[in-house]
């Protein structure tokens, strides 16, 4: 197995992707049509779900002695908290922020880009990572991965 090309930072991945949102937003804009009660209320939920996500996660990572820098070197292989359900709360944590924006900002756009994110994500940082994961914890990692799925 090959030593996979350096990930993007996914936080940059996030903030392009709220930039295009934003600009596309300034140049055409498009309402979700939701009233502001029900933007409000699903707004909080989803910044809750992100916060939980990531927040877990960042905790974890931090028990754990580890590092979250995708490009670094993990000095324990996360199973427990949130990485029971899932491989990536961190990026799932993005991903629902920026749900989260588009929902506080009204924003189509920033719906839309969501996927283009999580896409991004899954292409460009988590399957290098999964190389570099399985390379150092081998057997371990891959038993892993059969528990627990990528996202969800």
């Amino acid at each position: 197995m090959s030593t996979p090309r350096r990930s993007p930072q996914p936080p940059l991945l996030f903030v392009g992707c709220l930039l295009v949102g934003w600009g596309l937003g300034f140049i055409h804009p498009l309402s979700l049509g939701l009233p502001p009660a029900v933007r409000l209320v699903l707004g909080a939920m989803l910044l809750l779900l992100a916060g939980i996500h990531g927040g877990w996660g960042l905790l974890t990572f931090k028990r754990m002695g580890t590092t979250p820098e995708p490009n670094g070197v993990a000095s324990a292989l996360l199973t427990s908290g949130p990485f029971r359900w899932s491989r990536n709360p961190l990026y799932l944590g993005l991903s629902l922020l920026l749900v989260w924006l588009g929902v506080l900002l009204d924003s189509a756009w920033m719906l839309w880009l969501t996927p283009v994110l999580v896409l991004l994500l899954d292409r460009l940082v988590i399957v290098r990572e999964e190389i570099r994961l399985h390379a150092q914890f081998g057997q371990e990692y891959l038993a892993y991965t059969r528990r627990v799925r990528r996202w969800l």
